[in-house]
């Protein structure tokens, strides 16, 4: 009975990565190669709450603060994943937002989105709305995905999944430390 349930759990936990992963059984393989153009955007926020970051302003942003390690979280609002992550976010930004910079680029399709999202309250979080081109950038092939990037500027860690509290907390200690 033990192995069952452990056949279960694995079963669960497949299909929960594979729904947060953006892509369907039909859309996986496009054929796209690394030498294709980056997706084009399809629009632009006006401006508003949550400040649009394509790949020239995440270029700018990581230019303008080096000196400070960044961690950029990947996520969507319909993402349960990414749902459980946010809070975590929230805290680290409280804790130790002043000796890291941490981003929250939503891929969602619409900024309507993230107003809807968030519109229960504020959140203590730089929250920014992307799109393709970015995510494609640093190739996130399933959301949540957390890319870290040192005090120069140079990325040195991409990985999908969720990250507990206390790991990205050792995370900004090593980041800190270097």
């Amino acid at each position: 009975m033990n192995i069952f349930r452990r056949i279960i759990v694995v079963l669960v936990l497949s299909l929960a990565l594979m729904a947060c992963s953006g892509e369907s059984g039909t859309e996986a393989n496009t054929g796209q190669t690394d030498h294709e153009a980056a997706p084009e955007l399809t629009a632009k926020p006006s401006g508003g709450k949550y400040p649009y970051m394509g790949v020239a302003e995440l270029d700018t942003f990581l230019a303008d603060n080096t000196g400070k390690p960044t961690m950029l979280f990947f996520w969507a609002t319909w993402c349960p994943s990414c749902k459980q992550e946010i809070p975590e976010l929230e805290q680290l930004n409280t804790t130790h937002g002043d000796s890291v910079n941490i981003i929250a680029l939503s891929v969602d399709e619409r900024v309507e989105d993230l107003d809807r999202f968030f519109s229960k309250g504020d959140i203590n979080l730089p929250v920014y709305w992307g799109d393709q081109a970015v995510a494609a950038k640093f190739k996130v092939e399933a959301i949540p995905t957390m890319v870290i990037f040192d005090k120069t500027g140079k990325q040195i860690f991409a990985q999908a999944g969720i990250f507990p509290y206390s790991m990205l907390v050792a995370m900004v200690k090593n980041l800190t430390e270097q």
